[in-house]
């Protein structure tokens, strides 16, 4: 059931976390805003009795220490005033914005490493993720803790002005509220509007930003320039920045003439709001004080309920942000069991297992049943797109079973403390990182507990062919990005693989990082593998044929099945499959 998020439940939320990271500011900032708050409606009062005692001097009465008294008590709530405003943003808000965003971020970060990885292959949940970061980096949350402290201010201004006002003639205050009153319908209905286009237009933005990175990302440029399509991709990002750029435009374009029509309409209230104070000061009902503070009023409560109403229309745009992030950080978190696992002794086993990936009606993998004993080496091969991957994922937990078991040693997965049996597993996929880090980092990363055992990092290189390196070199920095020394893309693979290797676990799984290299030096690549991690459980994806030969047990994947499992002998013998594969590939190890 789907989660609702009311107003109330979106500001508690949100004040609740201020206090939490920044409490002393926080609650300052309340303070300060009430205080605030108040000032206008003390400055209109001394200010109308001013202008009455300066009358009253004109007419011949001696009132001269009245107006020292109202002009010294003005100044010096002018000048108060001015203290808190310029003080506000060191002494009050100081952090609020920055420490929230920070703190936002992280959260973001880390609800990010705590959702099933399957979310990610869904497009709502990646647009859920890029609003949710749209929010905090708008700084939203921030804003609407902000406003609510300015409604307090804008509400006690209002209220305090407006009943002065309406001390001296109850006519002054609805020509005044009700001048600015357009400003809440025009805001209101179009910061929808614009919560709206932004909402659809997640998508697009992120399409416009992925045309960027390929523009801008060093390893594609190399690409784009050889094959001469800088401009192609420069073409099709400037139509999705201009498509997005045009969208909010014209609500722009909507916006600027509806504020235009609520401008004549406050002109004129404030025209009206002169007309009724004249009125009422030729028939004696107030005084010239009241009337020329009245017109100082009018600005004042005007302007004041302009801005609150304008923040509280906004507010309703702000919220629909809010309600974003936080739909995201509630969305569930990867399940996992709490059973430990202290080490891979015997067998895994899968039965009858069954998965297809969101928005999809084909099965992408199905009736699965196999074992991995302790210490096998396995080649899973197949074609693209014949399920090898998702099998692996699978049997790892990374993604959920649609249905079937899968088990470590008798406890079936789910049971298990996913931590725990990360523990127990390197994986390097197709696409591994070749991290702009120092040597060192770039194989103990993996096992961050022996980050400094200099021996331990020199008998992994050797062991997977890397004498590059002496004990004095693991500090080099790898990568140009840094000014480092570049590896060629065997060497880094090498590395992968001793990264792998490095860390202290029971099985490694390959998901064929070697595809880019040529089918012999993949073959050379993976069976060195293959020798180092002999007293490991191994498996291998692969969509190439030469390393099946070296392997314990080959299971070849067709269409999300297993199509055959055996020796290289066996299946060259009895399975059609595996025959058609090695020979389409056998020119590649002749």
């Amino acid at each position: 059931m789907k989660r609702t998020y009311s107003v109330f439940s979106i500001i508690v939320r949100i004040y609740l976390q201020t206090f939490k990271i920044v409490p002393i500011s926080g609650i300052l900032s309340l303070i300060h805003y009430v205080v605030q708050g108040l000032f206008p409606a003390v400055l209109l009062f001394i200010a109308s009795k001013l202008y009455d005692a300066v009358y009253r001097f004109l007419n011949g009465e001696y009132v001269l220490q009245d107006i020292y008294h109202f002009a010294f008590f003005l100044l010096g709530g002018y000048i108060v005033k001015n203290i808190l405003y310029f003080t506000s943003s060191i002494t009050v808000n100081a952090g609020i914005y920055e420490r929230c965003v920070s703190y936002n971020r992280m959260q973001i970060g880390a609800k990010t490493a705590r959702l099933p990885l399957i979310f990610y292959e869904n497009t709502a949940i990646l647009n859920c993720k890029d609003r949710a970061t749209e929010c905090v980096n708008s700084e939203m949350l921030s804003q609407i803790y902000m406003s609510s402290a300015l409604f307090i201010t804008g509400g006690i201004n209002i209220i305090a002005v407006s009943l002065i006002l309406a001390s001296y003639s109850l006519y002054l205050v609805p020509f005044s509220l009700l001048s600015v009153f357009p400003y809440f319908i025009a805001h209101r209905i179009r910061g929808k509007d614009f919560y709206k286009i932004k909402y659809i237009q997640v998508e697009k933005m992120r399409y416009r930003d992925y045309m960027w990175h390929l523009l801008t990302d060093r390893r594609s440029i190399k690409e784009t320039r050889l094959m001469c399509s800088h401009e192609y991709f420069k073409s099709k990002w400037a139509y999705y920045r201009d498509t997005v750029y045009e969208e909010l435009w014209k609500k722009t374009k909507k916006d600027l003439q509806s504020f235009f029509l609520c401008d004549i309409l406050r002109i004129a209230g404030y025209a009206a709001s002169i007309v009724l104070s004249l009125i009422l000061v030729l028939q004696g009902v107030i005084s010239i004080g009241v009337f020329g503070a009245c017109i100082t009023a009018f600005v004042s409560v005007q302007e004041e309920t302009k801005k609150f109403l304008i923040e509280f229309a906004r507010l309703s745009e702000k919220l629909l942000y809010a309600k974003d992030f936080f739909e995201f950080l509630d969305l569930p978190e990867e399940n996992t069991g709490i059973k430990a696992v202290s080490g891979f002794s015997d067998s895994i086993e899968v039965k009858d297992l069954c998965f297809e990936y969101p928005n999809t009606e084909k099965p992408a993998v199905h009736n699965i049943n196999l074992t991995v004993k302790k210490g096998e080496k396995i080649v899973i091969v197949g074609e693209n797109g014949s399920g090898k991957t998702t099998l692996v994922k699978l049997m790892l937990g990374l993604y959920p079973a649609l249905s079937g078991n899968i088990t470590y040693d008798g406890q079936p997965i789910e049971d298990i403390d996913m931590q725990e049996l990360y523990h127990q597993v390197s994986l390097i996929q197709q696409n591994f990182t070749q991290y702009q880090l120092t040597v060192r980092e770039n194989v103990a990363i993996s096992d961050i507990a022996y980050m400094h055992d200099d021996n331990k990092i020199l008998h992994t290189l050797t062991l997977c062919g890397i004498n590059r390196f002496t004990q004095t070199e693991l500090d080099t920095q790898l990568g140009t990005q840094f000014d480092g020394t570049e590896l060629s893309g065997g060497q880094w693979q090498k590395i992968a693989i001793a990264r792998a290797i490095f860390k202290e676990s029971s099985i490694i799984i390959l998901d064929e990082p070697t595809a880019a290299l040529d089918p012999l030096m993949e073959t050379e690549i993976l069976k060195s593998f293959l020798d180092i991690a002999a007293e490991k459980t191994a498996i291998i994806i692969s969509h190439r044929i030469g390393l099946c030969k070296y392997a314990d047990k080959i299971i070849v994947m067709k269409n999300g099945s297993i199509d055959g499992i055996g020796t290289h002998t066996q299946l060259i013998e009895k399975n059609s499959e595996y025959f058609r594969l090695y020979h389409a590939q056998a020119k590649w190890y002749q």
